[in-house]
């Protein structure tokens, strides 16, 4: 069992690459903020009139694979979509890469921003890193979302350090198979059933990243859920992808240790929810936010 899959016949030269600067995405803001002793990029779609909204990507991605779910809220928030270290156009360094690094780069970009309680998403590591920089910082987050949680995916747990070679040479591969390739990959076997522009940003994070990112499997990993939630004090809200009903049991026992929480389970939707089941998505962060 592993946790990458290499893509068959990648061995030329990549045949599109990412543009050397940051995409451009209508009248969106792209621009840098110093945190935790490097840059990080961020795209910001406005209005600061409105309450803010700060989205962390899972690994591998990068800020503009939020892009189909921020266009749906950008009217109500000031979304800030962020490269998390050695991702998209953030700094790369050699490390480190540890959850505890990541969290400090969130709370840097939020204040370096002079961000006012922003309510908190992420996905995947982007949902570990928001919850434990919440938990960690009390007054930091309005409200907390979390998009399939790393630390509730048990499958890194027997993996952890395990895969991170292999994981490695597939960020490689990546490289060289090129943006048509692995958006076709992606179409057929990845994440079916997705938007033409949403395979198109996937595979662009993929040529970007640095592959020392996958370090953060070392040691503590992705955090400890069963420690974090119980200290996370504000309304919290965890979408979990469609699982079976003893997964499901297991999901809600967890969930039950958040002091203002709740989970809900979007049937039919992979580790991607907000691409799977974009409407399903939409309506459950509607109704959590409406109530805050």
């Amino acid at each position: 069992m592993t946790v990458v899959t290499l893509i068959a016949g990648c061995g030329g030269a990549p045949d599109q690459t990412p543009p050397e600067t940051p995409r451009a995405h209508g009248a969106w803001q792209s621009a840098y903020v110093p945190s935790n002793g490097i840059r990080l990029h961020y795209w910001r779609t406005g209005g600061t009139a409105k309450p803010a909204l700060v989205l962390a990507h899972g690994i591998t991605d990068y800020g503009l694979n939020w892009a189909s779910l921020a266009e749906r809220f950008e009217g109500e928030y000031d979304i800030i979509m962020y490269d998390a270290r050695g991702h998209g156009y953030s700094d790369k360094p050699d490390g480190p890469y540890d959850l505890a690094t990541h969290v400090a780069d969130l709370v840097g970009l939020i204040r370096g921003l002079g961000i006012d309680k922003p309510v908190l998403m992420g996905h995947s590591m982007g949902g570990a890193t928001v919850a434990l920089a919440a938990a960690t910082f009390p007054d930091l987050a309005r409200a907390v979302i979390l998009e399939d949680p790393a630390d509730m995916l048990a499958r890194f747990e027997p993996l952890r350090e395990a895969v991170i070679p292999d994981w490695k040479k597939q960020i490689r591969a990546d490289r060289r198979a090129g943006m048509a390739r692995l958006m076709a990959h992606a179409r057929s076997t990845r994440h079916p059933g997705w938007q033409d522009r949403d395979y198109m940003l996937w595979a662009e994070s993929k040529l970007l990243v640095n592959p020392n990112v996958v370090d953060i499997l070392h040691g503590d990993g992705f955090g400890d859920a069963s420690v974090t939630y119980p200290k996370l004090q504000v309304p919290t809200l965890i979408l979990k992808a469609d699982a079976n009903a003893e997964s499901r049991k297991k999901h809600l026992a967890m969930a039950d240790l958040l002091p203002k929480g709740k989970l809900v389970h979007i049937d039919g939707a992979g580790h991607v929810i907000r691409n799977d089941k974009p409407a399903e998505t939409e309506r459950a962060i509607r109704a959590f936010l409406s109530g805050l």
